[in-house]
């Protein structure tokens, strides 16, 4: 009875043993800390987008190289020689119009090909045969702008094709290259000046023509 006991002591014991360990494991686990969260500076996207620095227009240099590429162009088409026509044009987008008789415009003509077929017809067409652009080369007016960060310009002439009087000739140019090109042209005999001219209600038929008169003083050079 004695030995009975003396095993359910320890028994009890060894319970309570047990009992005391466990709940002594639980108290020295740690419980997580939360860590503070540190806020990351951010960078604005609201900041100005840096445009890159265009140099000044030099004026002067600018026209200069303009009339020289349309004093190209007149003694080309004078001399009936295509190629060197097609050298100062601006092939991959060039349009190209002559208005000569009455009130019915030859309508402007878009893409080389088509330009190439107009300007042979006027060489060799019934009443225009021979015919050429006259009376000079000079341009009276030169207006130069950014477009981007390239140029281009829109300038009159008061000269055209099968002029026996002045007429007009309005040229729009872009810059590609460090090189001018004629991007569109239209010429004006002086009977049709007064509804086709730059001074008439009617704005030039070259859509790019940004000049809104022969005294317009924004962007001309002067």
């Amino acid at each position: 009875m004695q030995s009975r006991l003396t095993w359910l002591v320890l028994v009890l014991f060894a319970v309570g043993i047990v009992s005391i360990g466990i709940v002594g494991c639980g108290a020295d686990e740690e419980e997580p800390v939360e860590q503070p969260t540190s806020s990351t500076p951010t960078t604005s996207t609201d900041e100005e987008p840096v445009v890159a620095s265009r140099p000044p227009i030099d004026y002067a240099a600018e026209k200069k190289a303009i009339q020289a590429v349309y004093t190209e162009f007149y003694n080309a088409f004078n001399d009936f020689d295509i190629k060197a026509v097609q050298e100062t044009f601006d092939t991959g987008s060039v349009e190209f119009g002559t208005i000569f008789a009455g009130n019915e415009p030859v309508p402007i003509a878009t893409g080389w090909h088509n330009i190439k077929v107009n300007i042979l017809g006027l060489w060799d067409g019934i009443g225009t045969k021979g015919n050429k652009w006259g009376q000079n080369s000079n341009l009276s007016r030169v207006w130069i702008r950014y477009k981007g960060s390239s140029l281009e310009a829109c300038a009159l002439g008061y000269n055209c094709y099968k002029g026996t009087y002045p007429g007009e000739t309005h040229i729009y140019l872009l810059k590609k290259k460090d090189e001018w090109v004629i991007n569109q042209l239209d010429s004006v005999t002086q009977q049709n000046i007064a509804i086709f001219g730059l001074d008439n209600t009617a704005h030039p038929r070259i859509e790019k023509f940004f000049a809104r008169s022969s005294s317009d003083k924004e962007d001309l050079a002067e």
